[in-house]
């Protein structure tokens, strides 16, 4: 679990633009036939862009997790007869109003009209659909497969956030993927009850996950793609996931590589499965629930915030069961890792007076060894508030990053440390804050955020550097600044900000501290 409570207001980053359904926009042309494959067994109409890229929207992976299959690891899809409409996204998974609420507050800190930012209506618990976007021409071979794995702290966001749209992407020569899943209580809380399963309860999200990556491999020839090439990418919680699909041995061989954006899990992040399924015990007792015919016959709204209901501190993310995920499987071992965080991730959440800020910083570490961190040269003239972004940031986002870099390193598997540091115009409040960097990956600038020649020539960059990697486990081709492979117990990362290259990690010393005091 995080070092912080605080990482429970920590959202996937994205505008909000389309919220109740949406359908593709192609560019305006002469008429022609739409896109059509044959996946999953079924016909698949989708939209042709006009960019030379097709999209097919909305598909579904795997079969509704309603009635009898709330809590039932995900189940095949009953493939629809005839031509199937894919122009449309499916309906996001329960959640709260988090997500557009966190947006606002983006918004308004770079001044605009929050109020702009409208609630989201399209969710229902049937929500286990995926989006493919597919160049229209596969040049000399099937092409990589990058499958996008949102964040939300595993109880908000969505696959078709606007800042996700992989048709921009999708243009470096790769097929772009962005999926649902299962969050919150009804994805990742172990069940206090018998629900006549031999597989240990929870985790449900987790079994979306693979139960997504399997279709995508067993389809990637239809749209184009390589099966045996496929990279999952994600941040915050979306990262945090492929971590713990790093120690499954249900996802062993799933998938080739890996970019985990400011959400790598640290060795100690994940609770046991007993651990998880008293807090659920715990849950459910407060709420007056005491069956799984009464649990599967509420309606999904009354479980979506359970904890926060039931005044449960729990984090919802992946549980060491032994089965979805395991202790004993190293992270990395035949998958190539490219992984980092930004550096402001949790600045725009510290608030308060400079000793309420710097206390809460250092909350999370035990006494003895408070003051030797203090100590280090990197704290010297900061303020309170920096202090504790720091320590944070570090404990939360970049040491579980160069941790699993530097396992994936030890295995022999290509291993890549970046830090992003592009600050905004207008973001002095924010710094460069957590999800920062994902507009840039898709090149997917939102509107209200200012954007001038410097964030594109970044964007050019980022693009180039992710796919790649996707393509051959390296960022590196000609043009681009050299980023050099990441060695054990290294002490370098590459700047991706104004500044683009290899440069001396300032938070090394901070994170072998860390990890002393863990020992």
């Amino acid at each position: 679990m995080w070092h912080s409570a605080q990482l429970i207001k920590v959202l996937a980053f994205g505008a909000i633009a389309c919220l109740s359904g949406c359908v593709a926009s192609p560019s305006a042309g002469p008429a022609k036939a739409p896109p059509t494959v044959i996946a999953g067994g079924e016909t698949l109409v989708g939209v042709d862009l006009g960019s030379g890229v097709s999209a097919f929207l909305g598909v579904p992976y795997a079969a509704a997790p309603v009635g009898d299959l709330r809590w039932h690891r995900a189940k095949p899809h009953t493939a629809r007869p005839g031509p199937v409409d894919a122009s449309r996204y499916g309906p996001a998974c329960p959640q709260s109003q988090g997500n557009p609420e966190w947006y606002r507050m983006v918004a308004e800190g770079f001044g605009n009209d929050p109020s702009a930012i409208p609630d989201l209506t399209h969710m229902d618990e049937d929500c286990l659909y995926l989006n493919v976007w597919a160049p229209e021409e596969a040049g000399s071979g099937p092409l990589p497969v990058m499958i996008w794995l949102h964040g939300g702290s595993n109880v908000n966001g969505w696959a078709y956030e606007p800042n996700y749209v992989g048709a921009e992407l999708a243009t470096h020569g790769v097929i772009v993927v962005s999926l649902n899943y299962r969050m919150g209580a009804l994805g990742f809380l172990p069940i206090p009850f018998d629900d006549n399963s031999d597989l240990p309860s929870g985790n449900y999200g987790i079994s979306d996950l693979i139960v997504a990556t399997q279709w995508v491999r067993d389809n990637a020839e239809a749209f184009g793609g390589d099966a045996e090439n496929i990279t999952l990418f994600g941040e915050s919680a979306g990262g945090a996931n492929i971590s713990a699909l790093m120690k499954s041995p249900q996802a062993d061989g799933l998938f080739r590589r890996a970019i985990l954006e400011s959400g790598a899990l640290g060795p100690t992040d994940m609770p046991t499965f007993e651990v998880a399924k008293a807090k659920a015990e715990e849950m459910f007792a407060k709420a007056g629930i005491e069956s799984m015919d009464t649990a599967r016959a509420l309606p999904w709204q009354d479980l979506v915030d359970l904890h926060d209901a039931t005044g449960v501190n729990y984090y919802h993310g992946p549980v060491l069961d032994g089965y979805w995920v395991s202790n004993t499987q190293a992270p990395g071992g035949g998958v190539d890792v490219m992984a980092g965080s930004n550096l402001n991730e949790m600045l725009m959440y510290i608030d308060g007076s400079d000793a309420e800020v710097l206390a809460e910083g250092l909350a999370d570490f035990p006494d003895e060894v408070r003051a030797s961190l203090l100590a280090l040269p990197m704290f010297e003239n900061r303020s309170a508030r920096e202090i504790a972004d720091v320590l944070s940031t570090a404990s939360q986002f970049h040491c579980p990053s160069r941790h699993i870099v530097d396992m994936t390193a030890a295995q022999n598997d290509s291993a890549y440390l970046y830090r992003f540091t592009r600050k905004r115009e207008g973001a002095e409040a924010y710094g460069v804050y957590h999800g920062a960097e994902i507009p840039y990956v898709f090149n997917t600038h939102d509107d209200w955020l200012p954007t001038n020649s410097d964030d594109l020539k970044l964007t050019a960059t980022m693009m180039a550097y992710w796919t790649n990697f996707a393509k051959t486990g390296n960022p590196n081709a000609n043009g681009l600044p050299d980023w050099p492979q990441y060695e054990r117990g290294d002490g370098v990362v590459q700047e991706l900000g104004d500044r683009v290259g290899a440069t001396d990690d300032f938070m090394a010393p901070l994170c072998d501290a860390l990890n002393r005091s863990a020992q």
